[in-house]
């Protein structure tokens, strides 16, 4: 059985060209300023680090098959709130690379969407990343690809 993807898929506030103040200068605010993208960081916040997180690995970000029925139930009928506060009260704050954690969420996004694409400017004092989609439905997949590249080539994707 697979998750609804919807349910941690949302990127619109996300992008430069339609919020230019969107939340993307480091990656604790990019997740918990949106309830989809915080229910796929809990998912993705090892459980070794961070105790009391029950929900590490209970979907398959690959495939999106559920590893664990009873806690991918929970999480996905969870308000923003309850997630919130979930990491409040364990005083969870995921450290590292910032742009790097947050390309690790466009990606995922990517692969279950392959009509988009996403590049990436870092502001050269690191001070925040803008982020731009790219709807690449109306290309065969060689096509796809070859766009793709070349976006890369002309970007500062990380």
């Amino acid at each position: 059985m697979k998750i609804d993807k919807n349910l941690v898929i949302d990127f619109i506030d996300i992008l430069a060209d339609e919020n230019p103040d969107a939340p993307t200068y480091e990656n604790q605010t990019f997740y918990i300023s949106n309830e989809k993208r915080l229910r796929w960081k809990l998912n993705d916040l090892d459980d070794e680090f961070y105790k009391n997180n029950k929900f590490y690995q209970c979907f398959n970000i690959d495939n999106l098959e559920i590893l664990r029925p009873n806690e991918w139930d929970e999480l996905s009928k969870m308000s923003f709130d309850e997630m919130f506060k979930l990491v409040n009260d364990n005083k969870w704050d995921w450290l590292g690379e910032d742009f790097i954690d947050m390309q690790d969420y466009l990606s995922f996004v990517e692969t279950h969407d392959p009509n988009i694409f996403f590049t990436t400017n870092i502001d050269k004092n690191d001070e925040y990343m803008d982020i731009f989609l790219h709807d690449i439905s109306m290309y065969d997949d060689k096509e796809k690809e070859i766009y793709k590249k070349g976006l890369i080539e002309g970007s500062a994707r990380i």
